[in-house]
Order: C-alpha cells, then structure tokens, then sequence
C-alpha cells in the first residue's frame, strides 16, 4: 500500500476560499498593470517606461525606497527619467547615464535592486552640476582617489599585471586604463584583489565615478564601512546632505 504522502505522488493544493481567490485575483492584476505601466513620478518628476524591463522590476516600489532615502532637493538637476533602449548606452556598455538634465536607463536591467543602485549612482552625477564647486574644489577626494590608484598600481604590479604604459595618475576618465580594469583584469578579480581599499571596483575608473559610487556606497551600503576606508569621500558626501546655499 502506498502512502498517500509518498514523494512520488503529486500533491494536491489546498483549495482556496472565496476571499483568498478574489485577493489572488486583485493581486495578479495590479501586477499586470504596474508592468504595463509607462507612467511614473519621482519627486514629480516624469519616470517614463519607453521598453518594458526584460526583469520583473518594480518600478513603483523602487521610487518609494528612493524618496524615502534621499530629500527631493537632490533631484533638482533632474527633469525626467528616461527607460528604454538606447544606441549611446549600448556602445560605451553603460546602464545607465545622466545626460542633459535626464537619466537615461537601459531597459536590460533585471531587478529591484539595479534599478535603485542605477537611479542613485546617476543622481550623484547630477549633484556635480550643481555643487561640483563644493564636491571638488578643495582637491580633498581628489587627492585620497589618486592614493588609492597609487595602491592599485602597486597591487597590479604585485600579482604580474602590466602597468607601465597606463596613466594611474590621470583622474578624468582615460579609455585605456578603463580597458584595462573592465577586461583584462576583470571586476570580480579586481575585487578580490583591493577589498577593503574602495567602495566598488568601477570606482577605480576616474575621480567622477569614486565620487557617484561612493554616494551609492552611503545610501545602500554601510556608512561606517565608506567613512573607514575613504573618510575624505565619506565627509563630503555628508557635507552633500547638509548643504546649504
């Protein structure tokens, strides 16, 4: 006699009540909705879906983490949020890019949590617009950025990498080192290799890219973590927060 429990068996589902398949049916169709749904706002801001994500992203729920982390104020550099497909995203291979007053973003982002770290990372490029004086000008994180390049370099160098002809020095955006980092060492390699010396590998890129991780760095990581290994970048994005004209 077999069991009615054995492994092999399927099992039936317990059968659902009026009220438990009406709540399915509710929650199945605001779904639909949401991703359908090319129309949101952000601070009243325009947040407009021109391709549908290929992930099940939550549009919805992710502006509410983001005007829940961060004061309107920091918005203001921003006039829309553009999602779609993109030919100057897909040939420099970004997600995401602020540009113009807009923040463009691809629609091959996957999840919640891209999205969010996308709509911040580019947020904090849109801060330089404005307060590019105040995040800049006394060369303080310029400074602790170029230190932490000096230590990659010798890091690099350490493991057998090929550094001579590559400008660790340049703090703007240089193509080659770009290359260099992104493809031939490779960002879980270049991970594992400066833990604990930056907030993310892609901070290595330039001055503006240490700057926008690091701000991500502040809202989704751990603030005691950014202030104990970049304490200059930490001051300054607290100083951002506290800003006043």
């Amino acid at each position: 006699m077999i069991s009615r429990w054995d492994k092999n068996l399927p099992r039936q589902r317990p059968k659902m009540n009026n009220q438990e398949r009406i709540e399915k049916i509710i929650s199945e169709s605001l779904k639909k909705q949401t991703s359908q749904q090319k129309e949101f706002y952000i601070f009243d801001k325009l947040f407009y879906v021109e391709a549908p994500f290929i992930g099940d992203v939550n549009v919805q729920s992710v502006i509410g983490l983001i005007e829940n982390k961060i004061p309107p104020e920091m918005f203001n550099e921003i006039d829309t949020i553009m999602v779609g497909t993109f030919d100057f995203l897909e040939e420099r291979e970004l997600e995401a890019l602020y540009k113009d007053g807009a923040i463009y973003i691809s629609n091959s982002l996957s999840t919640d949590r891209d999205l969010l770290e996308n709509i911040l990372h580019e947020t904090a490029h849109s801060l330089e617009s404005s307060l590019g004086h105040f995040i800049y000008g006394d060369y303080r994180i310029m400074r602790e950025f170029i230190g932490k390049r000096d230590a990659l370099k010798r890091i690099l160098t350490s493991h057998g990498y090929q550094t001579r002809d590559l400008n660790f020095q340049e703090v703007e955006y240089d193509k080659d080192l770009d290359a260099f980092l992104y493809k031939e060492v490779g960002y879980p390699k270049l991970q594992s290799l400066t833990f604990g010396l930056i907030s993310n590998p892609y901070a290595f890129t330039s001055l503006r890219e240490y700057w926008a991780s690091g701000f991500e760095h502040y809202i989704l990581g751990t603030k005691e973590n950014l202030k104990d290994i970049s304490p200059q970048l930490f001051n300054k994005i607290e100083g951002v927060f506290t800003y006043d004209d």
